[in-house]
């Protein structure tokens, strides 16, 4: 993907389009932001526009045509002067970071840069970090390290000193409907959910499966009537074991989706509406069920979901727990 048609974090795409026109590629980047928010994509974005065969004889591009040799294995991955390092396991090694120290010095085989993306840069062990510095105190002018991270403060002090940094931002709704529509079309319900629910975050909106999140959503919204009409204790004690018997990690999910619905429901009973409703395609459901409910006792399902959450961290038996939370809230 070009810079043309990147969206959002605009200052960033301007200030590596300048460095690229007067051919200042820093040797060292540090891309930070949460993950998602496209570091990769504009890194690998510098790269081609640095070695497209569609730039300047003798300098860089300030964009990638998309479409020379260069470009295209640029994007598939398979140019020999963009190296892609990545945790092995739960650590960056330092038979990793020595494998670079040892292949940046040569030439570029190929283009005009070479580039070395380290991605998830904060785990980096602390031999692997430190191996690192001298390259980074002398480097190659042909070679270019990205420092990829989503926690710059895990980086040893040294390395930030040695970079410039860019950091990156989530993408607005209207930025990301935007991409969405340009890149993954589907219908403006979806585009609408998809933008709200990943919160800005291209990488995440690429993967994310609506169809699951909405079938999980419907379990929960239907608690939730039950929870507001509490006339119906049978189906609540088997919707506590539906939650209970899922594994910590789904159970955590679960919470978080249940998060999100009670957050657009307190919203709705105050009144809010439009883009700061996440679960915008069921709106009206959610509005119904905010009246039904009410302010102040919506404010104690959040405190008691918010207890729930907590108590997640002294191993409860989560079945029990939910099952007391449910029917305590359907009182």
């Amino acid at each position: 993907m070009s810079f043309a048609k990147l969206i959002g974090n605009e200052r960033n795409k301007e200030i590596l389009q300048r460095l690229l026109e007067r051919g200042q590629i820093a040797s060292t980047f540090i891309f930070a932001g949460p993950d998602g928010v496209g570091k990769r994509q504009f890194a690998l974005t510098m790269a081609k526009a640095a070695n497209c065969q569609k730039a300047p004889v003798g300098g860089f591009g300030i964009d990638s045509c998309d479409e020379c040799v260069r470009c295209r294995r640029i994007d598939a991955g398979t140019y020999g002067d963009v190296v892609t390092i990545q945790p092995e396991g739960q650590f960056i090694k330092i038979a990793q970071t020595r494998a670079l120290t040892a292949d940046i010095y040569y030439r570029p085989r190929e283009g005009r840069q070479r580039f070395f993306m380290i991605d998830g840069a904060d785990r980096l062990r602390e031999e692997a970090a430190s191996s690192l510095l001298k390259t980074l105190e002398e480097p190659p002018p042909t070679s270019t390290v990205v420092l990829l991270t989503s926690r710059p403060e895990a980086l040893l002090p040294t390395i930030r000193s040695r970079a410039q940094r860019l950091n990156f931002a989530p993408l607005s709704i209207f930025e990301m409907e935007q991409y969405l529509t340009a890149n993954y079309p589907r219908s403006a319900a979806d585009t609408g959910l998809l933008a709200r629910m990943t919160e800005g975050r291209i990488g995440q909106a690429t993967a994310f499966d609506l169809s699951v999140y909405r079938q999980e959503r419907r379990t929960l919204l239907e608690m939730f009537e039950l929870m507001a009409s509490g006339d119906n204790r049978f189906r609540l004690l088997k919707a506590a074991e539906y939650l209970g018997k899922k594994e910590k990690e789904d159970f955590e999910k679960e919470l978080n989706l249940l998060t999100s619905l009670l957050r657009d429901l307190v919203l709705l009973a105050t009144g809010k509406s439009g883009a700061e409703i996440v679960n915008i395609d069921v709106a009206d459901r959610l509005g119904e069920l905010a009246a039904k409910i009410g302010l102040l006792r919506l404010m104690d399902w959040v405190k008691k979901f918010d207890e729930l959450r907590a108590n997640l961290r002294i191993n409860i038996n989560r079945q029990s727990a939910t099952e007391a939370a449910l029917l305590e809230l359907a009182e």
